[in-house]
């Protein structure tokens, strides 16, 4: 017996099927991935050691990827059957002469696909129960612990008693929104594979092949980078659409794949700073922040005004509040004012310079009030 229930059971989740929630999308393409051992393997190739290869040709398009110890390595090629002799066809791809043990093959699908709902009542779905997409681009792990940060403290601000139901009724609001975006991305990077790559021409000796191969270069370099140096998917999620925000007017950027831009626009990520020299915990801005409450970052000291109209509300409403006073020019001005109000997620809540109701801002945030507008005066 529970209060709630989270199904975080993956892609074939028994959770979302007694829901009886559908997965809503499309189905892409299938693939084999075949593990196998060659010993020797890893020196027989001049381009020195990755956690991946991309084999760009004709015949055998394919990906190799080496697997903890023991010469244990994968294998995945679009053009690999069924009824294929998977040795045969790495050897052809590596066009080295190795021995080749086959160890295990699996067939599996890309999906592009997320839930049609992620709550029934006090259920809830989380991770690969509620979206599934290509794994290129390496961020199914970000979004299931994403998913379970901004459940988890939401939880648990409503079984501490000072969360409201607005704060459960916006998990999906704020984490769809970032499903979407991920998923889409994952798509794109699952259209320029090594088929997609090889271009005729690129094993040709003299100009002509040069060229060829210049070309390619020049496209796996534009279009692989964003796969996998995409630090704006993973650190530039922004929560646009949340009940429990306080939004400010006009239009907000997507953010883009590759770059990240730190900004303390409420919804966003609060931007990093170092308060100390060294590494050491408390160095860090994140370190300060209240894990099981709001902080709220006063950037032009304690005695600034609203501090104590904020503590005060606080008190009174029973929502827990942090005061972290940090006296620093430069984090006002990246954080664009002198007032932010961060979230257990690290996600900026409501920034401005003065609230006139405080109360009545804690009582939204805290998913106590219904949507309104954003008390904020600039």
């Amino acid at each position: 017996r529970a209060r709630f229930l989270v199904g975080a059971d993956g892609a074939r989740s028994t959770v979302r099927e007694r829901l009886g929630i559908a997965m809503e999308g499309r189905s892409l393409t299938r693939h084999h991935n075949v593990v196998f051992r060659a010993p020797g393997l890893a020196a027989r190739h001049p381009h020195g050691p990755a956690v991946m290869y991309w084999l760009v040709n004709g015949d055998v398009p394919s990906v190799v990827a080496p697997l903890d110890t023991g010469d244990r390595w994968t294998f995945g090629s679009p053009r690999l059957g069924d009824d294929d002799d998977p040795a045969a066809m790495i050897r052809a791809a590596l066009a080295i002469d190795v021995p080749i043990e086959v160890l295990g093959r699996d067939e599996w699908t890309a999906h592009q696909l997320i839930a049609a709902g992620y709550r029934r009542g006090r259920v809830f779905l989380a991770g690969d129960a509620c979206h599934l997409h290509p794994p290129f681009g390496g961020f199914g792990m970000n979004m299931g612990i994403g998913d379970a940060v901004d459940l988890g403290w939401k939880l648990s601000a409503v079984l501490a008693g000072w969360g409201g139901p607005a704060l459960l009724d916006s998990y999906e609001a704020e984490r769809r929104e970032v499903h979407r975006r991920v998923v889409d991305e994952a798509v794109t990077n699952l259209s320029h594979g090594t088929p997609q790559l090889f271009e005729a021409g690129i094993e040709d000796e003299g100009p002509e092949g040069d060229a060829v191969r210049a070309r390619v270069a020049a496209t796996i370099l534009r279009t692989k980078r964003r796969e996998f140096d995409s630090l704006g998917i993973v650190l530039g999620c922004a929560y646009g659409a949340s009940p429990v925000i306080a939004h400010e007017p006009g239009e907000v950027a997507p953010p883009d794949a590759l770059d990240y831009r730190p900004s303390a626009r409420p919804g966003a990520r609060v931007p990093h700073a170092w308060l100390a020299p060294g590494t050491a915990r408390g160095a860090s801005l994140f370190d300060r922040l209240a894990p099981d409450g709001f902080t709220l970052l006063a950037l032009q000291g304690a005695a600034q005004p609203g501090v104590a109209a904020f503590l005060a509300a606080a008190r009174a409403s029973g929502v827990p509040l942090s005061v972290l006073a940090l006296d620093d020019p430069a984090l006002r001005e990246r954080c664009g004012a002198g007032l932010v109000l961060v979230r257990p997620d690290q996600h900026v809540a409501w920034r401005g310079d003065r609230v006139e109701a405080p109360a009545s801002l804690l009582s939204r945030v805290a998913g106590r009030a219904p949507r309104g507008d954003a008390e904020r005066t600039a």
